[in-house]
């Protein structure tokens, strides 16, 4: 079973559905990659983990910060050929713990040696809301752009604020690819759809000028099957978020047929 839309399907937007859509239209994509790349190259899965700052109130504790003391019992009184002492006994405590934070995005790396050449950003709601996750993503972006890595960045989401595009804007019921080659940074090739769109074939650049198409609606399609959205998703119920007027119509439309 395969999604009734012929691009972006809005309902897998849904926050209880996206997270494992995430993970699983990463795999997908890493091994649509594999059965394209020459030799030579390799798509591998990794993950950016980050601990937040103690500083920062926005983290989460596992449990409250625990105050340490020395605790003293009293020892029975023995005669006075025996010096009398107290004991020092340690008391069980349970440390603070910072949230440890990680998302998935796929490397293509040169075989022989392991140098990466790609990377390919799939977004995710935390990426497009202010906070520490977005400010530690951008900070990463621009490790990339900077690092003479290609950078390709996938948005599938229409809720939240895009990361910065220069002078361009992001409609709002838009999704995207961003297509940056490493010689070319910090411009970049941008391409945008909406819900009515087919999913296009997307360029993934290599070294030199090599590239490489990555067939999105194929890795859409392995993720839709694998995880089974179609048995959990109303379609007879408006997406979240909902659509603009003239693309609620048209889903509508679609659906009915």
């Amino acid at each position: 079973m395969i999604s009734p839309f012929p691009g972006m399907d809005p309902y897998l937007e849904n926050s209880a559905i996206w997270p494992d859509l995430h993970l699983t239209l990463i795999v997908a994509m890493r091994a649509e990659l594999n059965s394209r790349l020459p030799r030579g190259y390799i798509a591998a899965a990794d993950r950016h983990v980050w601990i937040e700052d103690e500083d920062d109130d926005s983290r989460s504790l596992v449990e409250p910060d625990v105050s340490i003391s020395e605790t003293r019992r009293p020892v029975p009184k023995r005669s006075r050929k025996t010096a009398s002492h107290t004991a020092i006994l340690p008391r069980r405590v349970t440390l603070p713990m910072r949230d440890r934070h990680g998302k998935p995005y796929i490397k293509i790396v040169d075989a022989q040696d392991r140098r990466v050449v790609t990377v390919v950003e799939l977004l995710s709601p935390s990426n497009k809301a202010a906070g520490p996750d977005r400010q530690s993503y951008l900070l990463k972006r621009e490790e990339y752009l900077a690092g003479n890595v290609n950078f390709v960045e996938i948005n599938l989401l229409r809720a939240g604020k895009s990361p910065p595009m220069g002078r361009q804007r992001i409609p709002t019921n838009a999704y995207y690819y961003l297509v940056c080659r490493s010689d070319e940074a910090p411009r970049g090739r941008l391409w945008t759809f909406t819900v009515r769109d087919a999913l296009p074939q997307m360029p993934i650049p290599l070294l030199d000028d090599d590239e490489v198409e990555l067939h999105l609606r194929t890795c859409l399609d392995r993720a839709y099957t694998e995880g089974r959205y179609g048995d959990e998703i109303e379609y007879a119920e408006p997406p979240t978020p909902r659509l603009d007027n003239g693309d609620a119509l048209w889903t509508q439309k679609l659906l009915a047929r």
